[in-house]
């Protein structure tokens, strides 16, 4: 046995240690009809930082951004029209 010695840490009853917490302790959690006009806003957003970006690089990657940002727009138009069935 090697000669260390390991401390013990003790936490307050009820807390839980920060690895142990769910990830969405702290999230802001949306709705889909919230998510939806948030998600049009940042598709408009993207799009003007497109238009304004010279940059091809960072054009490109903003491209990509906008394609998956359509993506999403899709699926959660799908959710919506399959909750209103």
């Amino acid at each position: 046995m090697s000669g260390l010695m390991h401390e013990r840490h003790e936490r307050p009853v009820g807390r839980r240690a920060e690895a142990e917490r769910s990830d969405w302790t702290e999230q802001d959690l949306l709705t889909v009809d919230e998510a939806l006009p948030r998600l049009l806003d940042g598709i408009d957003e993207v799009t003007g930082e497109i238009e304004a970006t010279a940059d091809p690089a960072e054009r490109e990657l903003l491209e990509r951004r906008l394609e998956a940002m359509h993506l999403a727009r899709t699926h959660l138009e799908t959710q919506q029209e399959a909750r209103r069935a």
